[in-house]
């Protein structure tokens, strides 16, 4: 973590990624050769066991789907649908595998798109599968699944062949989700041109990193993505599912550290009547210490009941410098040391301790996705145009800060961990609320453990510490 005067120099982190790469235009030929490097036990293992890269822990995520098609076999192995319905469900299907195959990211069935044979007759028939054809209808595809992925779409992209990367990689991960069957020539592909690119572009993927240990740790980093890399050719030729989808997470996490180590800093000036506020410059990791209230638990971790855990998060200072900096001050002068919390419908908020100055504001800071810089005390129309952040609200914990008593301001002590559920989310998979607050980072250690889902009123945060 790098940090910008006038406050003393905070930290920095090496744990995440970003790049938001279009799966248009992406597939390659198979000329795309891949020549042989020396062979090393294996990084990402069999597929009967978890492995682990850096401490970081990847498990499956990739899930066959289903769709009911109302059809009876026979014993001659023949399909035969029962009802109207159910060879609308089945068509539906059989042209959402088609079709994304060819355009993960533009699924549209009609006849001047499907591109195959019955294309003319299909849209008739899916005009009567209202049900089924719901399927075709994919959530805003701009909105990262995790805090994690988050993080590494939102680094910013200092250089090319590394933006390449990642894009080919988080396409891959995308088109390993397709139910049925699953495009392996084209995922295949994509993991042999980032190969090439970081192997054959590797003096120019290091040039940004300042020389001396950042560089030798950024060669270590892409040394470590090129056998990742390597091994995943391999494994898109055998198609094996779990193993591709959890090499790809490891390769998507050495890629983000990459990005890391190569990008210097805030690439924007902070507006001059903020420049007395502290900021952040890189990232920060911070762990929080969480008690259970009195007479409750988390249950039996390593089986022993526990009622303490330790919630890692990481505050991104590239896309929200104020922000950051100043709860990065406020971790260091134990602001939220012994301070309870307060569970709502959508969000665990910081009671603040007495002493702290409640009126304290900070400018609201959003930065769209698609600009350079933050925007100050003007939140974001996410819905009416269609604008994004970089750091999303709409994702499970995500870190915020409350608002201000005055309009275009947050509190400058009170923050809250968002609780994002997708079955309340508004149009596109969005929370209501999206746009309209400070984001500054996420919870990447402690959700999937379901601890964070545990957390209640009168639970207490016992210290709050920057690790790195």
């Amino acid at each position: 973590m790098r940090a910008v005067f006038p406050r003393p120099v905070l930290a920095k982190a090496g744990d995440v990624q970003p790049a938001l790469g279009s799966c248009r235009k992406a597939r390659m030929g198979k000329q795309s050769g891949v020549r042989g490097v020396a062979r090393r036990v294996s990084a990402i293992g069999s597929s009967d066991r978890v492995d682990m890269i850096g401490g970081h822990d990847f498990p499956t995520d990739a899930r066959d789907v289903r769709v009911e098609t109302n059809c009876a076999v026979d014993a001659g192995e023949q399909s035969t649908c029962t009802s109207a319905n159910g060879i609308a469900k089945a068509a539906v299907a059989s042209a959402l595998a088609a079709v994304m195959a060819l355009e993960p990211l533009a699924a549209v069935v009609g006849s001047q798109t499907v591109g195959f044979g019955v294309a003319t007759g299909l849209a008739t028939t899916l005009a009567t599968a209202s049900d089924a054809s719901a399927a075709l209808s994919n959530p805003n595809t701009r909105l990262p699944r995790n805090g994690i992925a988050a993080l590494r779409r939102a680094v910013p992209g200092i250089n090319e062949d590394s933006g390449l990367v990642q894009s080919k990689l988080e396409e891959a991960a995308y088109l390993l989700r397709i139910p049925q069957r699953k495009p392996w020539g084209t995922m295949g592909d994509n993991v042999k041109v980032s190969l090439n690119t970081v192997r054959d572009k590797k003096e120019k993927m290091l040039a940004p990193v300042p020389v001396g240990d950042a560089r030798d740790a950024a060669e270590t980093t892409r040394a470590e993505l090129e056998q990742l890399l390597l091994e995943l050719v391999d494994i898109a030729q055998a198609q094996d599912v779990e193993r591709f989808d959890r090499g790809v997470a490891m390769a998507l996490d050495a890629t983000s550290r990459l990005k890391v180590f190569q990008a210097p800093g805030l690439p924007f000036d902070v507006p001059r009547k903020f420049q007395n506020l502290p900021r952040l410059t890189g990232r920060a990791t911070v762990e929080l210490v969480i008690k259970k209230a009195p007479g409750t638990s988390f249950g039996y971790v390593n089986g022993d009941e526990t009622n303490q855990v330790v919630l890692t998060i990481v505050v991104d200072g590239y896309n929200a410098p104020l922000t950051s900096g100043n709860f990065v001050e406020n971790v260091i002068n134990g602001v939220y040391d012994d301070v309870t919390l307060q569970k709502s419908e959508t969000a665990l908020l910081t009671v603040p301790k007495n002493g702290v100055d409640t009126a304290a504001t900070l400018p609201l800071e959003v930065k769209p996705i698609d600009d350079y810089e933050p925007r100050y005390r003007s939140p974001l129309n996410v819905m009416g145009a269609e604008e994004l952040p970089t750091l999303p609200l709409s994702v499970n914990g995500a870190l915020a800060m409350a608002r201000g008593a005055e309009d275009g301001t947050s509190s400058a002590s009170q923050f809250f961990i968002y609780a994002f559920d997708k079955r309340s989310a508004g149009l596109g998979g969005m929370a209501f609320e999206e746009g309209e607050f400070s984001v500054f980072g996420y919870v990447t250690k402690g959700e999937e453990e379901g601890f964070l889902s545990q957390l209640n009123t009168g639970d207490t945060i016992v210290s709050a510490k920057v690790i790195s």
